[in-house]
């Protein structure tokens, strides 16, 4: 298992950054168009007075090596059942793959803090476990990778969507 944390500037304050994460479209926008995946669904996403429930299901543009992109198939892709506790502010979620999902999974937890007058430090713990043999930690070295990639491209989407509607 990996398990890394990344800590990210987001130009907007804690609550406009939770109205985007947790905003349909803006996810959908930010998978589509901002990591370039091919396909984007949601599955659900219903809020309560004590949370909101999103999940969706993507098939991803990742970055592997060979051994990596043949364990997992040329049609991977994944179910991510996120939970968003409105009284902690805390984002907790569980990837899911279509395949190998006894062997394979992935777990994020996101808080947000006030870092200065209208912006945010995004703490994204995240952590990925590949049992499998011969090639587990290969997977989890690719994954994390792109995991991260991943994470930063995000910050850099809010970043520029903040940006544009202060125009």
């Amino acid at each position: 298992m990996r398990s890394f944390t990344l800590v990210q500037d987001i130009a907007t304050d804690p609550e406009n950054h939770w109205r985007l994460f947790l905003d349909p479209e803006f996810d959908r926008a930010q998978y589509l168009r901002g990591f370039g995946f091919p396909a984007y669904e949601i599955l659900e996403h219903k809020e309560t007075a004590d949370e909101v429930v999103h999940r969706i299901r993507v098939t991803p543009k990742l970055d592997l090596p060979a051994v990596v992109a043949k364990a997992l198939g040329p049609r991977f892709a994944y179910t991510e059942d996120g939970t968003f506790d409105k009284k902690r502010l805390i984002w907790r979620s569980r990837m899911i793959p279509n395949i190998l999902a006894d062997r394979l999974r992935g777990d994020a937890v996101v808080r947000a803090e006030p870092a200065g007058e209208g912006r945010t430090r995004r703490i994204c713990e995240l952590s990925v476990d590949a049992r499998i043999f011969g090639i587990g930690g290969l997977v989890e070295s690719a994954l994390e990778k792109n995991l991260q990639k991943g994470w930063e491209q995000g910050a850099a989407f809010m970043n520029a969507w903040v940006r544009d509607a202060k125009r």
